[in-house]
């Protein structure tokens, strides 16, 4: 029941005729600076295992909402540590809105890039991916739109970094292939044969908790977190989680 410190791995592969060689996207979200062993050996090692070529991170490293200031040592250690192993980009989560602007230039000086509001495009083995992301809306509300507009190439293979996952609707809407996601922390506290009955923002019964979605073009991958928030801080019934996608060429479809 209670599985705070083993992490698990979930797994998924996307076909689409965007893609030459396959190519390794690692996701994690909500950290609430979580530490797995010393200095996130334990962490870092598993993202090893995977072999990425890309790391992907939606929010939420702040371990409390109203925290007053930035632990810059954490912030820099977890930064060092995943740029070490893969290009890395960061879009913000609700519990960096009072820290996120002492956030994003120690993230920066240790190698993990900003994608909110910007646009990245990386050649990996033949295949052309496009990451582009938005900050949460508790720091620019109404800010998909515009952000999504960036993935305009039709060639590469886009991917959108969002903190929540409230926006599929209208982001599928944009030319974007695969929408990343965390926050929901999959209820957290989830109860035998039930799972979560509520969920801020989207109410009781949600719908978008944890695991994939299609609507039109847009794949939507939601992460549980790897960390919790809140109170009681524990997960129960619910491990820390690291989202491994493998995207691959297909002659069907997309």
């Amino acid at each position: 029941m209670l599985n705070n410190d083993k992490i698990v791995i979930e797994d998924y592969i996307l076909k689409s005729r965007k893609m030459k060689d396959p190519v390794t996207i690692v996701h994690l979200s909500d950290l609430h600076e979580k530490r797995f062993g010393p200095y996130n050996q334990n962490l870092f090692f598993a993202i090893r295992e995977i072999w990425p070529d890309i790391i992907c991170v939606t929010g939420d490293l702040v371990a409390r909402e109203k925290q007053k200031e930035l632990d810059e040592a954490y912030t820099r250690e977890l930064a060092r540590g995943l740029a070490g192993i893969a290009p890395v980009f960061f879009v913000t989560g609700n519990h960096e809105k009072n820290l996120y602007q002492k956030m994003l230039p120690v993230l920066e000086e240790e190698g993990v890039m900003n994608a909110s509001g910007r646009h990245f495009s990386l050649d990996i083995r033949g295949s052309r991916i496009n990451i582009a992301g938005m900050h949460d809306v508790s720091i620019e509300r109404d800010y998909h739109t515009s952000a999504a507009l960036m993935l305009r190439d039709p060639e590469g293979y886009n991917v959108f970094l969002a903190h929540r996952p409230d926006h599929f609707h209208n982001l599928a809407r944009s030319n974007i292939d695969l929408l990343l996601c965390g926050h929901t922390h999959a209820g957290q506290i989830r109860f035998p044969f039930f799972g979560t009955f509520y969920m801020p923002g989207q109410g009781w019964f949600p719908k978008y908790l944890q695991g994939g979605f299609i609507n039109r073009d847009t794949t939507m991958i939601i992460s549980s977190g790897l960390g919790s928030s809140g109170y009681p801080t524990i997960r129960i019934n619910n491990p820390p989680e690291l989202v491994c996608i493998s995207l691959a060429a297909t002659d069907e479809g997309r």
